[in-house]
């Protein structure tokens, strides 16, 4: 044997030699004081054993009997002896092998044990409890052996810690199969298992058959949540309620009894694990239809807060843990030459983003489509201020500054359409071919460069600088005048080009104040009507704010969704449109409302609210699903915010 220090192996080793699982006291001390001597050189540590054994031996010992790997025992006479445990759970674990091939051989029991062998080697455990212990995670070694106890008083099974729980499962499964081979029991148990299942007497003989004639499928039966699955299990009942009647047990009624027991035991284990993991594959499945919904683009944060249709978290169908490695794997997993399913983004605050690659283009037309109103607006309004301070940028002139501002304000306006445009993946969608519907669409790289960001928004420098000066007085244009006034009220230069608030900036000021006159209302009002509004309001300004980014309004978010459902050519045709879905949308919170809880206006609420409505069969033909029931929570929002008091 190789040379070691380790107590435990040494005292299985000198019971194996000896085929005697106690080891006489002395006779050990002898043998490892020899051991010592010959081996020192390799192992410098067995130094302690040389002179006298005994007190470093008794600290090791004394370790061993605390861990339940030996026990002390008495021998005749005044000797002391070891019990080894592991020589047991050795010997134990080649039964199992061999009754894996012969499986009439009986399950280990106490009763194999010595006459005098103490009790307290055995770790007795509920066979249902210790079996979806070891199931769930089970550590091979050869320190414990264990008892099984087993209903209606069936003798206890003995598993040694190095044999796997499935191994006993398969040779409990082994067992039965053996049984029903035999022509008497063949018979008969198909005949039960045929007349309790009328009119399916043909699915029932092919399983019962490919069960018996197929040892290698039987724990893959067990572990499938199928038709197959339900004939297992009542075919495991009509075998236990036939042995269970029996007076006069043989060793081989016991045996198929245990085996039953055991297998009754894993097949439970696998039922719920299997449900388990169906409900976690449906919840997987839900966080991947809301991850291709409206905005397209969620932190993580976000996405640990994904509810399911009755408001449940989905993060309590699955751990943190699995969401993390599904998102790992989604983001990372992908054919050659193509780009993952999902794909990560940072803004430039280091905001972490989750979108699915499919979405990506679509998401950047919408947005391009968005930010050139609020961007045009915003510079045509600071271009105007700063002419009527008699001033010039010099972005009104050259075109490089002006693509610098553009990038500037995009960055300010809309800056998960500046994250995206500045992303590494974008390049290669290009060039991906699943990267989705809409890749054929827009063109987004001439020569491997990003388009400039006046192409990109459809604007003019000179356009846009015409518009600001429409807006001047006309007394602007007139050379003479105009110079005069310079001269007269330009400002100084200290109060020339401030930073200008964006109008999602000046939302939220105005909202802001809107909430502090909401509470004063409520704390004068003693009128449980007002209050009630005063409360639904402000439900409804918090779902606004899950809803809607930082960056943006609930007015342009609206606008921006009814670009994409509401494609009808012609103003009267689609303002017609959008009114009569509006109406609709109004008349259904109308009614709802009433009878609405103060805090009942949340964003799961609002979610079950516009799946009802888009059933409506008037909403039926329109084909932007996505968008148009993200218009209908955005109006349901407004219109709840809006509520007159």
């Amino acid at each position: 044997m190789a040379t070691t220090t380790s107590i435990i192996v040494l005292l299985k080793f000198f019971a194996t030699r000896q085929k005697n699982a106690v080891v006489d006291y002395r006779d050990f001390c002898e043998y490892l004081k020899k051991y010592s001597e010959h081996h020192l050189e390799e192992q410098p540590t067995l130094s302690v054993y040389l002179e006298d054994p005994v007190p470093a031996l008794q600290t090791e010992l004394d370790k061993l009997v605390e861990s339940r790997q030996i026990v002390m025992t008495q021998l005749h006479g005044d000797k002391s002896g070891i019990l080894v445990i592991p020589y047991y759970i050795e010997r134990f674990a080649e039964r199992y092998k061999d009754i894996a091939v012969n499986p009439s051989l009986p399950f280990p029991s106490e009763a194999d044990l010595p006459r005098g062998t103490p009790k307290e080697i055995v770790t007795r455990e509920n066979a249902a409890e210790i079996i979806a212990k070891l199931l769930q995670h089970q550590e091979i070694n050869d320190k414990t052996l264990y008892g099984l106890t087993l209903p209606n008083n069936a003798p206890s099974i003995l598993l040694p810690s190095n044999v796997s729980v499935v191994t006993l499962i398969e040779d409990a499964v082994g067992k039965i199969q053996n049984m029903l081979k035999k022509e008497e029991h063949h018979d008969y148990f198909l005949k039960k298992l045929t007349v309790s299942n009328p009119g399916r007497e043909m699915i029932v003989k092919n399983f019962f058959n490919a069960f018996v004639d197929r040892p290698d499928h039987s724990l893959e039966t067990l572990s499938q949540t199928t038709e197959s699955f339900y004939l297992w299990n009542q075919l495991c009942y009509f075998i236990k309620q036939d042995y269970e009647k029996i007076k006069d047990y043989t060793q081989e009624d016991l045996s198929c009894l245990q085996a039953v027991y055991i297998t009754e035991v894993g097949a439970n284990y696998f039922k719920n694990e299997a449900a388990e993991n169906a409900k976690k594959e449906g919840a997987i499945k839900m966080l991947e239809g809301q991850l291709q919904q409206p905005p397209y683009y969620f932190t993580f944060e976000e996405i640990t807060k994904f509810t399911d249709s009755k408001g449940t978290l989905l993060l309590t169908q699955y751990t943190e843990e699995e969401l993390k490695e599904y998102l790992h794997k989604k983001t990372q997993e992908a054919p050659v030459q193509e780009l993952p399913d999902l794909l990560v983004f940072k803004t430039f605050d280091d905001q972490r983003y989750f979108i699915f690659k499919s979405k990506v283009l679509q998401l950047i037309l919408r947005l391009c489509t968005d930010a050139r109103i609020s961007v045009l607006d915003a510079i045509k309004t600071h271009w105007s201020e700063v002419l009527r301070a008699f001033d010039t940028l010099p972005e009104m002139k050259d075109q490089r500054a002006f693509e610098d501002r553009l990038e500037r304000e995009i960055r300010i306006q809309s800056p998960i359409l500046s994250a995206l445009l500045h992303s590494s993946f974008l390049p290669l969608l290009s060039y991906d071919a699943s990267g989705g519907n809409d890749s054929s669409k827009i063109s987004l790289f001439v020569n491997g460069q990003l388009l400039p960001y006046s192409d990109i928004l459809l604007m003019s420098r000179q356009e846009l600088l015409n518009d600001a000066k429409i807006m001047l007085p006309f007394w602007y244009s007139m050379p003479l005048v105009s110079w005069i006034a310079k001269m007269l009220f330009r400002p100084p230069k200290s109060k020339r080009n401030k930073k200008q608030k964006t109008q999602a900036e000046k939302y939220r000021e105005e909202e802001a104040a809107k909430r502090r006159e909401d509470e004063t209302t409520a704390a004068i009002s003693q009128n449980e009507n007002v209050s009630k509004k005063v409360a639904l309001r402000e439900a409804a300004r918090n779902a606004e704010q899950a809803y809607v980014p930082a960056s943006s309004t609930l007015n342009r978010e609206l606008d921006s969704y009814e670009k994409i459902w509401n494609q009808r050519l012609g103003s009267d045709v689609h303002n017609n449109l959008t009114e009569d879905v509006n109406s609709l949308i109004r008349d259904y919170i109308r009614k709802t409302i009433r009878t609405m809880k103060n805090d009942g206006f949340t964003t799961s609420r609002i979610e079950s609210l516009a799946e009802s409505l888009m059933t409506a069969p008037g909403l039926q033909k329109i084909r932007e699903r996505d968008a148009l029931k993200m218009y209908i929570k955005l109006y349901m929002v407004k219109l709840v915010k809006n509520i007159p008091m």
